[in-house]
């Protein structure tokens, strides 16, 4: 089965990365690397979003498309990036999802959701 991990990092830390030391970010990414290399035989794809600033929101008002910037909702959680897991069940894919490494933050979130299922 297909699952797709929807990594939310804590906001809070999100906004230092750029001011920590060139090691804490390094040693960060490092973590992240060593959770792909542990969980790829079970990677099917995923990317790495770019900042919120970066986004567009479209929505349609009065049968029009209206576009704002960012993904505005009524939610501080930024939107990570996406991961799809070739995984047996649920239960598969939640344990890989809890080993995400940016969980180690309070306000880190990894929603898992199926691909497809009824």
């Amino acid at each position: 089965m297909r699952f797709v991990l929807f990594t939310y990092p804590d906001p809070e830390y999100a906004a230092t990365w750029l001011d920590l030391d060139p090691a804490e970010r390094e040693a960060e990414i490092e973590r992240h690397r060593e959770w792909f290399a542990r969980h790829r035989d079970k990677i099917a794809g995923g990317e790495e979003l770019a900042w919120p600033i970066h986004a567009r929101t479209v929505r349609r008002r009065a049968g029009e498309p209206v576009v704002t910037d960012g993904p505005f909702l009524e939610s501080k959680e930024i939107l990570g990036g996406f991961i799809v897991l070739d995984v047996s069940d649920m239960d598969e894919a939640t344990a890989a999802a809890a080993d995400w490494p940016s969980l180690r933050h309070a306000g880190s979130v990894v929603q898992v959701q199926a691909v497809g299922a009824d």
